[in-house]
């Protein structure tokens, strides 16, 4: 009789594991169709994002001003060349001929300048508009 339970017993346990396994097997399944479902999705999202991000370049590239290249430094004088007497900056550019560095440094200047000047328009504006705002509350 023990023999007989232990058999039916083990029996039992049988069809439980092939139904545990058989519903596992569907949850796995049904795992697999949703990672693959969000997989495809983010898929998409990252393909859009990325002809979103090239369409965006694509227009900060179109609305940047053009940059004006400077042309080589014409003299009325033959160039002179380089000696070792010949100036040189830091970096080994020569200023006589005004090779990179020194064009640089030339732009650089021009940038502040024209910051210097934006600085000064915006607190002249300030100083108008303050003025006037004295005249108004004054009557």
């Amino acid at each position: 009789m023990i023999h007989q339970t232990t058999t039916q017993d083990m029996r039992r346990n049988h069809v439980v594991h092939r139904m545990l396994a058989q519903q596992m097997n569907e949850f796995h399944n049904v795992d697999q169709q949703q990672l693959q479902h969000i997989t495809n999705t983010l898929g998409a999202f990252i393909i859009e994002q990325q002809r979103m991000n090239e369409q965006l370049q694509a227009q900060q590239q179109a609305s940047r001003p053009v940059r004006i290249h400077h042309t080589p430094i014409i003299h009325r004088t033959p160039v002179r060349r380089r000696t070792p007497t010949t100036r040189h900056d830091l970096a080994g550019a020569s200023v006589w001929t005004g090779d990179i560095l020194s064009r640089t440094w030339h732009d650089r200047l021009l940038g502040a300048g024209a910051g210097a000047v934006l600085t000064l328009v915006g607190l002249w504006v300030i100083l108008v508009t303050a003025a006037t705002a004295a005249v108004i509350l004054r009557a």
